[in-house]
């Protein structure tokens, strides 16, 4: 089981294949919530990965439609709500704004 790294509290959470990083990261008590549905520039759900990308899903369409729409975003920028665990790899997050500590 992978093990999802959160920067910068470095608290760590095992994660199932098939889980999205924002039920694994609420499962480590992040206060995170997705506003995606919403027509907001920013999306608390948005993170960077710094590690670890090929153990997730690839972005879809939808993904990358409202990470196009946001300010703030980079080469590394994911929705906690639309990266799925796939594979073994771990992965290390950094959360953004007031997630970040």
């Amino acid at each position: 089981m992978p093990t999802i790294t959160i920067k910068p509290s470095g608290k760590t959470q095992e994660a199932a294949e098939g889980t999205t990083l924002l039920d694994a990261l609420k499962e480590a008590g992040v206060p995170i919530e997705c506003t995606c549905e919403s027509s907001k520039k920013y999306d608390p759900c948005h993170l960077f990965v710094l590690e670890g990308k090929k153990g997730l899903n690839k972005m879809k369409s939808p993904e990358t439609d409202r990470l196009d729409a946001m300010v703030g975003v980079g080469s590394k920028s994911r929705l906690a709500c639309q990266c799925v665990i796939n594979g073994t790899e771990n992965v290390t997050v950094e959360l953004l704004g007031a997630l970040s500590g």
